[in-house]
């Protein structure tokens, strides 16, 4: 998974990338633009402490902080979401903190404002591309007819329909032979969306953001997940050390840091879920998209797994708590023999029986 950041200058966008990647600003410095944080999990935790395998994989996330280039002729929203065309996920930044000597491009602060610009933008550029692509198909249509483009242009003029409406194309069901002749053209309202509003220190505590997260979610377009933090007060404390950290926390009423509050939100927003394995080497957990079958979960794993599929023994992780051990677990008779069509549960232990 790859989520890339945008968002108008001087919105803190750098500051959200150092708080999920646990970084201070010096080590974003040195490693660039992109870093791969592993999923903190204590589920996987427990299961790497009681079966004392070697290993322990957690599961990743990429984040992209690009760099971006102001070409002064351009809308605001433009340069800020061109270097962010080739992210499957977008995280928009949007500023809710006060800052007289950090000025916004508009001069105010309105977090409602700044989102729908982007929203509306992705959908301009969309429809635009939709334009575009059937123009280009019906000159390719009169150099040489074709089934092909026949039924590429009438999906384009599907999503183009639905994009005039003001629905993103993420909301646009499409049948998986309607989705094939378009996977290659990068539409942004199709990707999921994280809305990530950095808000000022006295709104930091967990209680107030979780507060502003809930009312921004009424204004916020339907489809999209909202967190909250205070990048500025998280940048501040991976100055400290860990004893400093949690006393400081504690005073400022923060039961958690940035970073897992924007990992959750980025599960939310890409409908994603984890299961288990515990192999000979190692306990390793899996991201699966929600809804996907115990065989498309086997593939994730292995291609010949899911080729040579028979049986998932299938444990819920509740259950594995609360028999103690997989050997209470199976005489307790909690593990279930399921099938290729099963629907893979978030904290499913799986171990596949296959054969090729």
């Amino acid at each position: 998974m790859r989520i890339g950041l945008c968002g108008f200058p001087k919105v803190g966008k750098t500051s959200v990338f150092e708080a999920v990647c646990e970084q201070s600003s010096r080590a974003h410095a040195r490693s660039g633009d992109l870093a791969t944080v592993a999923v903190p999990d204590e589920r996987l935790d427990r299961l790497f402490n009681d079966f004392q395998k070697p290993k322990e994989v957690r599961a990743k996330i990429e984040y992209l902080d690009p760099k971006m280039h102001e070409t002064g002729d351009e809308d605001p929203v433009t340069p800020c979401l061109n270097p962010v065309k080739g992210a499957p996920v977008l995280a928009l930044v949007v500023r809710g903190f006060e800052n007289a000597n950090v000025p916004h491009v508009f001069d105010s602060i309105d977090a409602q404002r700044d989102t729908m610009l982007f929203v509306d933008k992705m959908l301009e550029r969309d429809i635009a591309t939709c334009e575009r692509r059937v123009e280009k198909i019906d000159v390719m249509y009169r150099k040489a007819k074709s089934d092909d483009l026949v039924r590429e242009r009438d999906v384009v003029l599907k999503c183009l329909s639905h994009l005039k409406g003001n629905e993103p194309l993420l909301r646009l069901e499409l049948r998986p032979e309607e989705r094939e002749p378009i996977h290659s053209i990068e539409f942004f309202s199709i990707r999921p969306l994280l809305i990530v509003l950095n808000v000022d220190e006295k709104d930091a505590a967990t209680a107030r953001l979780d507060e502003i997260t809930t009312q921004f979610e009424e204004t916020a377009p339907k489809y999209a997940t909202v967190t909250a933090l205070c990048a500025r007060l998280e940048r501040e404390l991976l100055e400290l050390d860990e004893d400093d950290r949690l006393m400081f926390m504690e005073d400022m009423g923060l039961t958690c840091l940035a970073q897992e509050r924007i990992i959750k939100a980025s599960y939310k927003a890409t409908g994603t879920i984890c299961f288990y394995t515990i192999g000979d080497e190692e306990v390793r957990a899996w991201p699966l998209k929600a809804g996907a079958s115990a065989v498309e979960a086997a593939d994730t794993v292995h291609t010949d797994m899911a080729r040579g599929f028979i049986r998932a023994e299938v444990l819920a992780f509740d259950d594995y708590v609360k028999a103690g051990s997989m050997r209470d677990a199976k005489a307790q008779k909690l593990v279930r023999l399921e099938g290729k069509e099963y629907t893979v549960a978030d904290g499913d232990i799986i171990q596949f029986r296959f054969h090729v």
